[in-house]
């Protein structure tokens, strides 16, 4: 009863964690398909031996299911979105000469930094752990970029830094690289398949 509350979208449609075929035999792109584990970015390492409670496992009554995208929900991406966007100002971490910093929150930083704070923000106001990881994706320009993958009954939506709008992660137009595991925020998964 409560996965039907939770999730909308009929389960013949896809299941959780993996691309499945519909019956029309097109492939399901509500969610982002993993593959093997991967190496994950040097400075998360860094960050995590810095911030273990940023990433802590934590094993929720959430730890099979997506978060439930209501108003009051989006609502409360938006506004994490926006505020963290106009809070930081952009700043790449080459111009600092310290290398590739993730920090928390801070006046001047890069896509990670803009990407941990609203995954810091987001927990705070009670989101799961585990819905809310951590991608490395390219632009359009071909240019590394991060940013926060949340996993809702509508899909995959993504916050990033250099727009406002939420938008699901195959409407993105960026190229996906890896993601952190959804059970451990240390461990990082290949995305395979489809690229927007």
């Amino acid at each position: 009863m409560a996965a039907a509350v939770l999730n909308p979208l009929p389960v013949s449609a896809f299941t959780l964690g993996s691309v499945t075929r519909n019956l029309g035999g097109q492939a399901n792109r509500e969610f982002i398909s993993v593959g093997h584990r991967t190496l994950g970015p040097y400075a998360g390492v860094v960050f995590c031996q810095a911030n273990p409670q940023e990433c802590a496992a934590k094993r929720t009554r959430w730890s099979r299911l997506e978060v439930a995208l209501n108003e009051q929900r989006f609502a409360q991406l938006q506004t994490v979105n926006q505020t963290v966007n106009r809070a930081i100002r952009p700043q790449n971490d080459s111009s600092s000469g310290a290398g590739d910093v993730w920090s928390l929150a801070p006046a001047a930083g890069d896509c990670e930094d803009y990407a941990i704070t609203k995954r810091h923000q987001l927990i705070a106001q009670g989101w799961p752990t585990n819905a809310l990881r951590l991608a490395v994706v390219y632009t359009a320009f071909g240019e590394g970029h991060m940013v926060l993958v949340v996993k809702t009954s509508s899909g995959d939506v993504v916050l990033d830094n250099r727009v406002d709008a939420i938008r699901r992660w195959d409407k993105t137009g960026l190229k996906w690289v890896m993601i952190q595991s959804a059970s451990d925020p240390k461990k990082w998964m290949a995305v395979s398949g489809f690229n927007a």
